[in-house]
Formats: structure tokens, C-alpha cells, sequence
């Protein structure tokens, strides 16, 4: 395990699950670290799994051991979901959007009430799912091509790209099915994949990846994403690119730096190698697909109890004093955050664990 890299899920995590509550300023972040998730996922894939043959018994194994981490997780927060919208007293049953829900199907529909209907977050799921499959073609057949190949693809499916987000206009109802569309999140998972052997080249180079540990790379590689953050909040003719392929380059290298320089790690890669943070990369796929159900816990199950008990009145009069905010935001903030990530921990624990053991 790549510690550096299990630190910026973490990272990211906690961002998103932040920036979804009610934390101002992160949206570029979430944008970055969904971009992160993907090529991560890809390059990690084709370090362990080339496939340098493929024949139906082995696509077959592979299918089964990467959808056994999905669809458990992914039923057990759906069958959760609806148990708490039924007890808050607001459950819909909507059979389209429910049965694409339970097949893992939801991304593929462009309209906002199915890709995101039920559990908001488990597009990823169904996006990853795609990725996954796809996986040992494109290890058959794309990786073994050279490299200067792979690039022209790159390049191509770059300009495809840019022209489908550019023809949206900045529209958000466009955008954001686009954003979970699963062909258009596969090219982030592809560059991820062409990483992984460019790491290999990148090794034969003198002036790269040769230093005592990686604090400059690291620094660099921070800077590169600051610099698109700052970039996409200041300039609206970003837009259109601003939740997805902005964030190629500034996570290409937060993955390059942290292969180059693993087991070498500079200041920021040792932080990110911390107990406190890798126990929260570990997690972190469960803190990212269980924010809505706890979310839905604190607004439905603990937020009237604090309301009755007069806690509201209380965080309204600190909330609009110190923060200039509502109390029950501030609440949200400080609560589901914590209520997140001790579900994700139980989850984890009691769910995912014994799971994987029975089933891959």
C-alpha cells in the first residue's frame, strides 16, 4: 500500500463529506477529490492487475472480486437509507429510479431525479462498477500498446472532452450529468492507468524522483492544485471544466510525486502517512457513500430531539454571535461529520470486513 496515497483519500474525503454539509469554499476540492478517486482507482489497478492475458475464467474472477466491493456496501446503505426515510416519515418509492438504484445502474441516466435519487452518493458506485468491468479489456488491449500510442488516445478523447463539457455552456443540469456519466468519468480512470506506466519511465530520468525524500515534489504537486483551485473560483469562463478535467493534471502528478517518492517521503507525504490519517483512509470509501445517511440521521432523527431539548436555541444565539450562521448549520457541520465517520468505522468493521473474507 501506497501510505501517501491512502492519505489524500483521506484528505479528500473529509473535504467532500465537509464541503456537503455546509462548508464554504470546498467545492473545488470535492471536484478535485472525486477526480482523485478514479485515477487512483485506475492506476493502482494496472499496478497490481496487468492482465497481460485475458480469457473468460479470468475476466470472470476478477468481475466478481471487484463487484463483491460494491454491491454489499452499496444494498446495505440503500436497505439503511430507506429504513430511516420511513421512520422520519418521508419515504417515496419511485420503482424506476429504486430498481436502477439496486442494479448499480443509476449514472446512466442523464436525468437528475434517477442518478441522483436515494442515496445521493452511490453514482460512485455505479460509475466504479462500469470502470471496473472495463478494466480488463482496456489492460488487454489499450495498455499493451506504446506509449506514444496511448497518448495520442489520450490526446483525442482530451479534445472529445473538452468539446462535450465546452457545448454545455456552464449549464449545471448538463454538467452534473455529465460529472456522473460513467463513459466520461472511464477516461479518468484511464489516465490513471497510463500512469502507472509512466511512473516506469519517469524512474529512468536522472533529475525526477532521484532526492533524499519528496518535500519539494510534494510542495510542487500542492501548489499545482492550489493554483487550479484558486483558478476555477476566479475565473467563471472555467466552468464549463471546472468539476472534471481541470483537475487531470494537478492530480496526474499528486499521484506521480507519491509513487516516485514512496517509502521517501518528504514532510507533507509523512503527514499524510500518519496513523490518525491512514486509519481515515482506510474508511474512506464508507465516510464517502455514508455521508447521506448520515446526514439524513441528524436531520431527521437528531435535530428534533436537540430542538425539543433546546439545544437549537442555544447553537442559534453561538451560531449568529461568533460564525454569523443559523444553528442548526452550525450543528450540521460540527455533528455529521463525526456521526460519519463512526458509522463508517462500524460499517467497516462489522460489515465490509467480514464480507470481503467470505466473498473474495
Amino acid at each position: 500500500m501506497i501510505k501517501s496515497i491512502n492519505g489524500w483519500r483521506a484528505v479528500f474525503a473529509l473535504m467532500i463529506v465537509l464541503f456537503h454539509v455546509g462548508v464554504m469554499g470546498l467545492e473545488e476540492m470535492t471536484w478535485a477529490g472525486v477526480t482523485f478517486f478514479f485515477m487512483a482507482s485506475g492506476m493502482l489497478l494496472a499496478m497490481k492487475y496487468p492482465f497481460k492475458q485475458l480469457d473468460g475464467g479470468s475476466y470472470k474472477r476478477f468481475a466478481w472480486r471487484h463487484a463483491a466491493k460494491l454491491f454489499p456496501l452499496h444494498w446495505l446503505v440503500l436497505a439503511l437509507w430507506l429504513v430511516v426515510m420511513a421512520l422520519a416519515g418521508v419515504l417515496f418509492i419511485k420503482p424506476l429510479a429504486l430498481s436502477l438504484n439496486v442494479l448499480l445502474l443509476q449514472s446512466w441516466s442523464l436525468v437528475h431525479s434517477i442518478y441522483y435519487s436515494y442515496n445521493h452518493f452511490s453514482w460512485f458506485l455505479s460509475t466504479l462498477l462500469f470502470c471496473y468491468l472495463c478494466y480488463p479489456l482496456l489492460a488487454r488491449w489499450y495498455m499493451p500498446l506504446r506509449l506514444r500510442y496511448r497518448v495520442i488516445i489520450l490526446a483525442v478523447l482530451t479534445v472529445i472532452v473538452f468539446g462535450i463539457l465546452a457545448a454545455t455552456g456552464g449549464d449545471d443540469y448538463n454538467r452534473t450529468a455529465l460529472y456522473v456519466f460513467p463513459p466520461m468519468r472511464l477516461v479518468d480512470f484511464l489516465l490513471g492507468m497510463t500512469l502507472a506506466d509512466v511512473v516506469g519511465h519517469c524512474r529512468q530520468w536522472r533529475w525526477l524522483g532521484r532526492g533524499e525524500n519528496g518535500t519539494d515534489a510534494e510542495l510542487v504537486a500542492i501548489a499545482l492544485l492550489s493554483v487550479t483551485v484558486f483558478s476555477c473560483q476566479a475565473y467563471d469562463w472555467l466552468l464549463p471544466w471546472g468539476d472534471t478535467m481541470m483537475w487531470w493534471l494537478p492530480v496526474l502528478v499528486i499521484l506521480l510525486v507519491s509513487v516516485l517518492y514512496h517509502k521517501r517521503e518528504g514532510f507533507v507525504g509523512k503527514l499524510l502517512s500518519s496513523k490518525p490519517l491512514q486509519w481515515l483512509g482506510n474508511i474512506s470509501f464508507e465516510i464517502f457513500i455514508l455521508q447521506g445517511l448520515a446526514l439524513l440521521l441528524y436531520n431527521y432523527l437528531l435535530a428534533p430531539v436537540m430542538s425539543h431539548i433546546g439545544l437549537l436555541d442555544v447553537a442559534n444565539e453561538v451560531g449568529a454571535d461568533l460564525f454569523g450562521i443559523s444553528g442548526n448549520r452550525l450543528l450540521t457541520i460540527c455533528l455529521v461529520l463525526p456521526i460519519d465517520i463512526l458509522l463508517a468505522w462500524a460499517v467497516n468493521r462489522l460489515f465490509t470486513r467480514p464480507i470481503a473474507k467470505r466473498l473474495i
